[in-house]
């Protein structure tokens, strides 16, 4: 399918956006360890950015009825990536407590770049059609990810460069990332704006005010991420510390996954433009339960086993970032999206603050039976991540009108074939290069040349 301009626009500040996560925030964690981060600490750290949330969306609804959505996100992500230079000068400027002050700036990044999260979002849904909706997200999505499993994989090697202790890597990291990040606020700076209806002024208490099918979404992905947090910003310490993995292999480790994530990515979307979000999102729902309970078994005399816990994860992942987005699209009015979207942001980040702090707590502090430490982390995950399926099953689809039982939806997400989608990453990385070059013209010689093709 042939995208306008400013959908085209959109895909690329994504991809550039990809890039600057996996240079800055996609290694704060591995920063942290560096200055000798506790498993509370860590926790800590990704509680922060839904701290930031909880506080930042409804002043960031606000806003939006008094300035334009461009505006707004401009200035909001220009200054919140200059605010990385803060933390890299914090090993340097601040020798004590510096994990203290790298959490501050990190934190303070977050809450200027997420004030900016309605606008953005009510933005990016008015520039795409209802009917196209799964598979332009499932390009982007698959673009996006394809950017930042190669940042990802390069930053890591890039890393094993410098000695252990050293800071250099970082901080030549992150400026790179600062670079990136910048470029992607210019790009979807030049996307159009379209009118924004809803202009009236809401008050906090219609903030908390959540109701219908809305609110059963709201409390079923609060369930869920309290599942996936508790555990998630744990696989690195686990993979780096636990297993023992360099930089290298770590980020190579990832990139299964990511790679994954790419090729179900259009799949996905096909998908659940013809059969509905709710359905896939129930399956995969399903497989991100199963991904940290196959990490309890992987252990240094079994490496392997990293490998197909990644490939669930990619494929899983995949389908839940995609149906979770459409799914929130769908429950939101044109008219209110803004708002509704900071409720939900609001609602859903509670649950991710509390829960990595939790984790951090129960990893350094409990055991049950032969499980502690992370592994007893990764046991409740699975557990907590599989009580949102029954919430999530009552929720009935809205974009999709005709039904479809359990069974033909998961006989379909089972027909996912990677060299199908490996196909369809290259028509699309090849046609996206063919259009940002279709100006340039290659001369050819004036001059006739010596040999002659025979008449």
């Amino acid at each position: 399918m042939r995208w306008n301009i400013d959908q085209r626009r959109i895909i690329r500040s994504g991809v550039l956006y990809a890039v600057y996560e996996a240079f800055t925030a996609g290694f704060l964690v591995v920063f942290a360890l560096s200055l000798g981060a506790s498993n509370t600490i860590v926790g800590i750290l990704g509680a922060l950015p839904y701290v930031a949330i909880v506080l930042m969306e409804f002043p960031g609804a606000k806003l939006v009825e008094y300035f334009r959505r461009r505006i707004i996100f401009s200035v909001a992500t220009g200054l919140s990536r200059l605010v990385w230079l803060l933390i890299i000068l914090t090993p340097y400027l601040f020798r004590e407590h510096t994990l203290l002050f790298v959490s501050g700036f990190f934190f303070l990044m977050r809450c200027i770049e997420y004030v900016s999260d309605p606008a953005w979002t009510s933005w990016v849904a008015d520039m795409v059609p209802d009917k196209v909706r799964g598979i332009f997200w499932g390009t982007r999505n698959m673009l996006v990810s394809l950017a930042g499993m190669i940042a990802t994989v390069l930053a890591g090697a890039y890393l094993d460069l410098f000695s252990e202790g050293s800071h250099v890597g970082f901080a030549t990291l992150f400026g790179t990332g600062i670079l990136m990040g910048l470029g992607a606020t210019y790009v979807m700076s030049k996307v159009r704006e379209p009118e924004y209806r809803d202009y009236d002024h809401h008050g906090i208490r219609e903030f908390f005010k959540v109701d219908g099918q809305f609110r059963m979404f709201c409390w079923t992905i609060v369930l869920f991420y309290f599942g996936v947090n508790i555990a998630s910003p744990f696989f690195t310490v686990y993979m780096l510390q636990n297993l023992g993995l360099s930089y290298t292999y770590f980020v190579l480790a990832g990139a299964i996954a990511t790679a994954c994530r790419i090729l179900a990515q259009p799949h996905f979307g096909n998908v659940s433009d013809r059969y509905g979000d709710t359905p896939v999102a129930l399956i995969c729902m399903l497989g991100t339960a199963l991904v940290p309970l196959a990490f309890i078994f992987v252990t240094k005399e079994m490496l392997w086993l990293i490998i197909p816990a990644q490939i669930l994860s990619g494929v899983a992942w995949a389908g839940m970032d995609l149906t979770i987005w459409n799914l929130l699209l769908d429950m939101t009015s044109k008219e209110k999206r803004a708002l509704q979207v900071a409720e939900y942001n609001f609602l859903t980040s509670i649950s991710m603050v509390v829960s990595p702090v939790i984790g951090g707590l129960i990893a350094d502090n409990v055991s049950v039976f032969v499980l502690s430490g992370i592994p007893l982390l990764f046991a409740i995950a699975t557990a907590l991540r599989l009580i949102p399926t029954f919430l999530l099953a009552k929720i009935h689809e809205t974009r999709v009108k005709e039904k479809h039982t359990f069974g033909e939806v998961f006989a379909q997400v089972l027909t996912i074939h990677p060299f199908h989608g490996m196909e369809h990453v290259i028509k699309i990385v090849a046609k996206r290069v063919k259009e940002e070059f279709r100006h340039v013209r290659i001369p050819y010689p004036t001059r006739r040349p010596l040999l002659q093709p025979k008449q």
